[in-house]
């Protein structure tokens, strides 16, 4: 079979598996007793299994067919798997993923699953015959009521090391006994047979034959290295011949339905597509807009609100099409956390809130390694050992809570940790000696410069170098990525008390709607979810504090950015009206001359030469051929820089 089309499939779908099963055996870590993980664990897994074996990848089918014996004691002790058990199963997991990486790059597996195998094998017991029964799906008391006293022989036959076709030879071994007797369980099952991807091979037969004839039955087959025979069920079948009548137990309840959606896998350059297009509707229908309000054709007015509703109903869908939950994000985390908990011998509650929010697959997509130094810094700089931890009157388990949450056109993501938190009078001795800050500038550094401080290239207040983290690399490569997605990131830390790292993101990347403003007849874009209110100059005083203009409004005074000097060529003078934005580091009066609108805008990101420093965050495409610059306003409230005249064609 062509198996070559499926292969995006696999790849994807056994991504998932791997990301669930890492999420359901550190679950079940914590919480042995939950059955419903157990049984979510050996469907992902059963699953993986065939999936492996059908597209061809022996070895990693092998290794999750190994891995399932593991899996079969979770059914077995009430008390769950020990601690070893779960780490050899966690470097599986990782074996398995560095597999489908190697796949996705040059096609083949570049897995060797043998010593995690004999690993896995050192880990389980010899099974007893009930149990290989039961492991076969029956119930030993139903056997011997099926075997109505006649013998029941157990065979085993193993199959030799890296034997070809493992499930032609099962098929064939299971062939092979069934002519001397009546099969009455068997492993692999017969709805398994055509993925078995195992070494060993076991049925339980009815039969009048001696054991030298089965045994020499199954050894015929090519390839079986051993076989071995021996008479099942013995101790069962007097057990159930002696035991007393009793009442049938009461039925358990029944397992919850999983939830069944109906779901179609779509590429997601057709998904990138489908946004480009959509957004080029959205220009389209602006200019048909701007055309109508000049047109006096009776009907026309109707038919271009019609059309909008029917645009918008469509944007909408396309929107939400490209959502998906941040909880593709969040599962990375209790498999981060339990490693890193175990590596720095702390104690760690983790707490996932909000992993049904929904954003833009891009921005998914890019979000993980940011989280990822984010949670890393909380577990290694927040989060105290425990033993200091009660000596600061707190529980020996630190909590990290990683939140997700809407607002307005935003999702606002939280790392917080209730750790010792931010030191300003270390991070200011630690940014002095390298050179960031003047030694006679320590005492004045209050927490929020300390934040700041975090984010300049190469710092660190790390002792000791490790690879968790203390090299200097992290918060400032977060915030270049963050604010590459159009967002920001934010320190807030109280002494003893624990910090939070808040990461605010747009719902998508590819539409957005502004406040269409011109300064000095050039067009720029406002972020909507970013203006408090827009106002006269004339109705507010002005006046001058250490030689920078500031707006006297009701509720504070705020710097006046002039949008004509802070982007344009030239500030010939101050404009009518001030629009009121929110940035980084607070409000600020951007003036303009002319307020032109909400407008529906499809961004494109600038050309690189227009990058660090400009207060732009983008540019779009007006219905007129103009090209309105997107203002940043996290950018725009840091010190002005000398910027180039911004020329831009059409």
């Amino acid at each position: 079979m062509e198996t070559s089309e499926y292969l995006p499939m696999f790849l994807a779908e056994g991504r998932e598996h791997l990301q669930e099963l890492n999420l359901a055996v550190v679950r079940i870590e914590e919480r042995p007793d939950d059955r419903e993980t157990v049984d979510e664990i050996f469907r992902i897994a059963h699953s993986m299994k065939g999936m492996s074996a059908t597209m061809g990848f022996a070895g990693m089918a092998a290794l999750t067919h190994q891995m399932e014996d593991v899996f079969e004691l979770l059914r077995q002790r009430a008390g769950g798997l020990s601690r070893i058990h779960i780490d050899v199963l966690l470097e599986c997991l990782d074996a398995l993923g560095a597999a489908i990486d190697a796949i996705d790059e040059c096609g083949e597996e570049k897995i060797a699953p043998a010593p995690l195998i004999e690993r896995l094998r050192s880990l389980v017991r010899e099974r007893t015959p009930e149990q290989e029964v039961a492991r076969a799906g029956a119930d030993p008391q139903d056997l011997v009521a099926i075997a109505g006293g006649n013998r029941v022989v157990r065979v085993c036959a193993r199959l030799a090391d890296a034997a070809p076709m493992p499930s032609v030879r099962a098929y064939m071994v299971l062939s092979a006994l069934s002519e001397l007797g009546e099969t009455l369980a068997c492993l692999p099952t017969p709805e398994d047979v055509e993925t078995f991807a195992g070494s060993e091979i076991v049925a339980f037969l009815v039969s009048d034959r001696s054991d030298a004839d089965l045994a020499d039955a199954a050894a015929s087959v090519p390839d079986v290295a051993g076989v071995e025979t021996s008479e099942a069920l013995a101790a069962v079948s007097a057990e159930a011949r002696d035991a007393p009548t009793a009442k049938p137990a009461a039925a358990p309840p029944a397992p919850r339905a999983h939830k069944v959606s109906s779901t179609v896998r779509v590429d997601s350059e057709r998904l990138d597509q489908l946004m480009h297009f959509m957004g080029e509707l959205v220009l389209h229908r602006t200019q048909v807009e701007a055309l109508a309000a000049q047109a006096d054709i009776p009907g026309l007015s109707e038919a271009m609100q019609s059309l909008t509703r029917s645009s918008h109903a469509l944007q909408a869908m396309v929107m939400q099409v490209r959502m998906i939950p941040v909880e593709a994000v969040f599962l990375r985390f209790p498999r981060l956390v339990r490693d890193l908990s175990t590596t720095l011998g702390k104690q760690v509650d983790l707490q996932l809130v909000g992993k049904d929010t929904e954003l833009d697959r891009t921005v998914v997509d890019a979000l993980g390694d940011p989280l990822m130094h984010l949670v890393r810094n909380a577990l290694d700089h927040g989060l105290e050992p425990p033993e200091e931890r009660v000596a600061a009157g707190k529980p020996e388990t630190g909590t990290l809570e990683i939140s997700a949450r809407h607002a307005g056109g935003n999702v606002v993501i939280e790392v917080r940790d209730d750790g010792r938190g931010i030191d300003p009078l270390r991070v200011a001795r630690s940014a002095a000696a390298r050179g960031l800050i003047a030694e006679d500038a320590i005492d004045s550094i209050d927490t929020a410069r300390a934040a700041e401080l975090l984010f300049h290239p190469g710092f660190s207040t790390a002792e000791v170098m490790s690879d968790i983290s203390g090299r200097g690399v992290g918060m400032d490569a977060v915030r270049t990525t963050i604010r590459e997605l159009g967002g920001e990131v934010l320190l807030t830390s109280e002494l003893g008390r624990g910090t939070v790292a808040q990461v605010r993101l747009p719902l998508t990347l590819a539409i957005m709607a502004a406040l269409l403003v011109e300064a000095e007849g050039a067009p720029f874009a406002v972020p909507i979810d970013r203006i408090e209110r827009t106002v006269r100059l004339a109705d507010h005083a002005v006046r001058s504090v250490a030689g920078a203009p500031m707006l006297v409004m009701s509720d504070g005074v705020l710097p006046i950015v002039d949008a004509s000097e802070r982007f344009g060529p030239s500030g010939s003078s101050r404009g009518d009206h001030a629009v009121i934005v929110r940035g980084a580091s607070g409000r600020l009066a951007l003036t303009v001359s002319r307020l032109v609108g909400q407008r529906e805008l499809v961004t494109r990101p600038l050309p690189s030469e227009l990058g660090d420093g400009s207060g732009l965050t983008g540019a779009a495409v007006l219905s007129d051929g103009r090209i309105a610059l997107i203002v940043d306003c996290d950018a725009v409230t840091a010190p002005a820089v000398a910027v180039p005249a911004l020329t831009i064609a059409a």
